[in-house]
């Protein structure tokens, strides 16, 4: 019985780190790894598209760091816990990052593996902005409980302003720290618009 209320723990641990997930892969099956189900596979290949795309529209995009988690809302209407608004310089445009989690499918019998997580993230800098739609995955990081591993693949699906037509491809590998309330972030890519 005390086997059972330790794993009902994590997984309810591991569930809350699903919904608190904002940002962080590759598009092979593995439990660190999104999987390749048809909506990453075409967000793969959305990316992939963009990588032809002229070097004079595209920036490359690194940031590091980490973001507070909490209560998230878009003005798009997608609400629910993730990454609350961070400052980021992308494209030599200062704003901020936030990110949403939309869904979550828990793997295991008992739901007690890894998570597979959908989510938005928004890019503001005042008239410029750019949103993504990721597959990601929440995985156990080691012996604290506290903790979750998250890899997600970051599509850029619209913009606006300087991120008009916007395209490109990110991924973010970071870890959810649940004793700090903390996300930390390596997100590395390109992203691609009219006025870049």
């Amino acid at each position: 019985m005390i086997g059972i209320l330790k794993r009902s723990a994590t997984v309810s641990l591991f569930a809350v780190a699903a919904v608190l997930t904002a940002g962080c892969g590759d598009t092979t099956v593995s439990p660190m790894e999104p999987d390749a189900s048809p909506a990453s596979l075409a967000a793969a290949q959305s990316g992939a598209a963009m990588a032809g795309q002229s070097a004079d529209r595209c920036e490359r995009v690194l940031v590091e760091g980490s973001a507070p988690l909490g209560f998230v809302q878009l003005a798009s209407g997608e609400a629910g816990l993730g990454a609350l608004p961070t400052t980021v310089t992308i494209a030599g445009r200062t704003g901020t990052l936030r990110s949403v989690v939309t869904g979550m499918n828990p793997s295991g019998s008992l739901a007690q593996g890894a998570l597979h997580l959908t989510l938005v993230h928004l890019f503001e800098s005042g008239a410029d902005s750019f949103r993504t739609s990721d597959v990601a995955v929440c995985a156990p990081a080691g012996p604290d409980a506290g903790t979750c591993r998250v890899n997600d693949v970051l599509s850029v699906v619209s913009g606006t302003g300087a991120f008009a037509n916007a395209g490109g491809s990110l991924r973010n590998h970071g870890v959810i720290n649940f004793n700090t309330g903390t996300l930390t972030i390596s997100l590395r890519g390109r992203v691609c618009g009219d006025g870049v």
